[in-house]
């Protein structure tokens, strides 16, 4: 038996086999911060912030379709969120608490720095366009027919988050030289539609200001709002203005942006399953959208000083 080798010369499999692991762990250590960054898009918790409702309960029975259709395609995770008031709204938004956002756009515009402008949607009404409006209603047998009949009477407004049933609303009564804090009894800010015509209803105010499609889409559903519709008639509708604003707050990562927005813009109306999921949430669907867009909501904000 001759002498110990000191050396061996190393077997050239176990040479390429070292080769391969080190070039396999070379590509893992490029690749994981992207895959780090996907794993964590796909278990985000997102919060979507509805507004300009403020009743917890109707506004998660008329999104949840939404919010789950929204799940399924894109395997987010997402919270509904309800903010009470623009104040917590805005606290909100500048903690990064919120990631996106469906709002009138006249909030949207106070808050336009705080979102990705280059990634707006605008949600389209149940016809298909991008306009919506205010309309007063009050009882059949209240004897008042017009809007110059609101003189001394109690009128519920919309919550102050909503274009059509505040800011409209009161472009409307200084139209009809009707000043809200001196020739009104009273006046309220009221929550959902289904809230303020269901006071009107009750005579515990005289008028109220709900959307416009709110009577026609409700005639049916007596069982469901607890008071017949139909016993409600409108006297006056404010002027147009658009339709509420899809956005998403700044540095989003750009997955979950745009998966999120991409899902939106699929929903079809022509779709019976989507119909329902549109229909539940009152729109029609989802186009994309423009900061320009929302400049005569601007107009708008600047004639009327606003509280």
């Amino acid at each position: 038996m001759g002498p110990k080798k000191l050396y061996q010369e190393p077997d050239m499999r176990s040479h390429k086999l070292s080769q391969r692991i080190i070039m396999l762990t070379i590509f893992y250590v490029w690749l994981l911060p992207l895959f780090d960054n996907n794993v964590a898009a796909a278990q985000a918790l997102l919060r979507l912030a509805i507004l300009p409702c403020s009743d917890v309960v109707i506004s998660f029975k008329k999104f949840h379709p939404l919010i789950t259709y929204l799940e399924q395609e894109t395997g987010f995770n997402i919270q509904l969120l309800v903010p009470a008031d623009f104040d917590e709204f805005e606290r909100s938004m500048n903690n990064g608490d919120i990631d996106f956002a469906f709002q009138d756009p006249h909030t949207y515009v106070r808050l336009a720095d705080l979102y990705d402008q280059n990634a707006l949607l605008q949600a389209l009404n149940r016809e298909g366009t991008t306009i919506q409006a205010g309309v007063v209603v009050v009882r059949k047998e209240s004897g008042i027919h017009s809007m110059e009949d609101l003189r001394g009477k109690n009128v519920m407004f919309g919550p102050k988050l909503s274009t059509t049933k505040w800011l409209a609303a009161k472009l409307l009564f200084e139209e009809h030289k009707i000043n809200i804090d001196h020739d009104l009894r009273t006046y309220s800010n009221g929550g959902c539609c289904e809230d303020i015509a269901f006071h009107v209803y009750l005579k515990t105010v005289d008028a109220g200001v709900v959307c416009d499609h709110f009577l026609e889409t409700h005639l049916n559903k007596q069982q469901e709002l607890g008071f017949e519709a139909s016993q409600l008639t409108i006297i006056a509708r404010t002027n147009a203005v658009p339709t509420r604003v899809f956005a998403a707050r700044k540095a989003l990562h750009s997955d979950i942006l745009s998966k999120v927005n991409r899902a939106l813009l699929l929903l079809d109306n022509n779709d019976p399953a989507h119909a329902q999921i549109l229909q539940s949430a009152e729109i029609g669907g989802f186009r994309a959208s423009s900061d320009a867009d929302y400049d005569d909501i601007r107009a708008l904000i600047s004639s009327i000083q606003e509280e």
